[in-house]
């Protein structure tokens, strides 16, 4: 399935979770929930790949699937859900799916997470003032989470929801030699 089949696939299926989840107030329990789920998820990576493999029957995956959210007291709203992404054969999709859920329920906050890389880790303090200093021109919280990248060499790149800044000192020696060659 190509990226951009299975990020709409994501948007829909998250968005339709956090849509459900808003009209029935129960928001803050589905969160938990789909907490839960997502960590049991994504510590087995290996025995979820099998459940969510082809070659495992629908039937299989049904009661693996209704154990599971027995076993992490999912709610009626969870258990109908995870129901419709097998019957839909969309579990495979399914750490993507509760990703978008976190996103979507990140914006309802006002929270935009990011991702700003470096060469070199950077002091919690330099990542909050940071931090505040895009919060207070995107007038929401911001949440970065750091990565280092050692072949930046030197500059940062900054990822957050649409926004890219790029002042790697690679990005600059690309540019000027475009500049260069003409």
């Amino acid at each position: 399935m190509s990226e951009l089949r299975q990020d709409e696939l994501s948007r829909r299926y998250g968005g339709a979770l956090f849509d459900l989840a808003k009209e029935s107030k129960e928001l803050s329990k589905v969160l938990k929930e789909v907490h839960r789920l997502n960590l049991c998820v994504r510590e087995e990576p290996l025995e979820w790949a099998q459940i969510v493999s082809p070659s495992t029957p629908l039937h299989s995956q049904r009661n693996i699937v209704e154990k599971l959210a027995a076993s992490l007291k999912l709610g009626k709203l969870m258990n109908h859900f995870l129901m419709v992404l097998c019957k839909n054969s969309r579990l495979k999709n399914l750490t993507s799916i509760l990703d978008e859920f976190f996103v979507r329920v990140q914006e309802a906050e006002g929270i935009l997470q990011g991702t700003l890389e470096t060469p070199t880790e950077l002091s919690q303090k330099e990542i909050n003032e940071l931090q505040k200093k895009l919060a207070d021109q995107l007038h929401k919280k911001v949440i970065l989470n750091q990565k280092i990248k050692e072949n930046l060499l030197a500059g940062i790149v900054l990822k957050l929801g649409s926004i890219m800044v790029d002042t790697s000192f690679r990005t600059q020696l690309t540019k000027l030699r475009h500049v260069m060659e003409g």
